[in-house]
């Protein structure tokens, strides 16, 4: 207690207290607008594909994994000088050696690439809903428009800042004559084949160009079918048509009709696989960001900043999980279910 007295540790606490006076008196962030489905980015497409926020993301992080591979292998040497490489390689052996422990030398070897692809993409796709910008830069769209096309029924009003568009701190909300009147107005526009605009904006939205990938369930479920498609691949190639006795007839107790339920429960194992794999990495994530919404708007300096590290450790633990739970699953489908090995 006396340490905490003296003029240096007082002196940071007293600062400390004052920028978070400051920050609840006088600094005020608008919340972000939260929804569930990932915001289509105007006038960007690929043929009749739209792109969303989330799409650019999951871009990003593609881009991001294979910079660090290519310059972790660029210049490669038997005694590694690249600080980047010795880290590669010292991830890689600690990775390798926990796979073989879980599956044996020749599985880890045979599966430690899909592992880390899907470790370090998942780490960096997770990450970057800390990077500055991030759900913060976008397009400001009237709220009038939000309303209609998503449903959002809180704005801002915008105040420039030399060349930029800034939202304010001064919310905006519709009332219920104001929707009904809007979605008068849109219908008409529909119905006269034009774009919807409206003559006076209330208020403004933003939508941003980047928000995390995890946090759209497009990428997490198809993420959890390719990986649950793959196991039934490896488990075919590996065991051949004794692989489907799993599924019909398992040899575990020797009583068929305990058998034939205990098969039943495989199939319906399945679909379980996916509904966890894609909801554990979907919730955690968008929780985590609108977690960070949430703080930097009730207190915009220091209080997030625990809440940062925090996101830090979940998303690389919600990485891992994908990671060693698809390794799994791909070591479980080597397994014959017909009877003829030990269990």
């Amino acid at each position: 207690m006396s340490k905490l007295l003296q003029p240096k540790p007082l002196a940071i606490t007293i600062g400390t207290l004052a920028l978070l006076v400051i920050a609840i008196l006088f600094v005020r962030v608008p919340l972000p607008t939260i929804l569930l489905p990932a915001e289509v980015i105007p006038g960007l497409a690929i043929g009749g594909f739209k792109i969303t926020n989330t799409f650019i993301a999951t871009i990003l992080a593609d881009i991001i994994v294979l910079l660090f591979g290519f310059l972790a292998v660029r210049k490669m040497q038997e005694v590694p000088e690249s600080k980047l490489q010795n880290i590669f390689e010292w991830v890689v052996e600690i990775f390798d050696g926990m796979l073989t422990d879980i599956g044996g030398k020749e599985k880890a070897r045979a599966w430690l690439a899909v592992f880390m692809t899907i470790l370090l993409f998942l780490l960096f796709a997770n990450w970057l809903e800390l990077v500055p910008g991030v759900d913060s830069i976008g397009y400001i769209e009237p709220l009038e428009v939000a309303y209609a096309e998503k449903g959002v029924g809180v704005g801002y009003e915008i105040q420039h800042i030399g060349p930029f568009i800034t939202l304010t701190n001064e919310q905006v909300t519709l009332t219920d004559e104001e929707k009904h009147e809007i979605e008068k107005e849109f219908h008409e526009a529909e119905a006269a084949g034009e774009k919807y605009h409206p003559h006076d904006p209330k208020g403004y939205v933003l939508t941003p160009y980047v928000r995390a990938a995890a946090t759209d369930l497009n990428l997490t479920i198809g993420l959890a079918l390719l990986v649950v498609f793959w196991s039934h691949i490896i488990g075919f190639r590996r065991l051949g048509p004794k692989y489907a006795r799993r599924f019909a007839l398992p040899v575990i107790t020797g009583m068929k009709p305990i058998d034939l339920f205990v098969g039943i429960l495989e199939f319906i194992s399945e679909f379980a696989k996916i509904i966890s794999l894609s909801f554990r990495l979907f919730g955690n994530i968008f929780a985590g960001q609108v977690l960070l919404f949430v703080m930097a708007f009730l207190v915009a300096f220091l209080l997030p900043l625990p809440f940062m590290g925090l996101e830090l450790f979940v998303g690389f633990m919600q990485a891992f999980v994908f990671a060693i739970l698809t390794f799994i699953y791909f070591e479980q489908a080597t397994h014959s279910h017909a009877g003829d090995e030990h269990h």
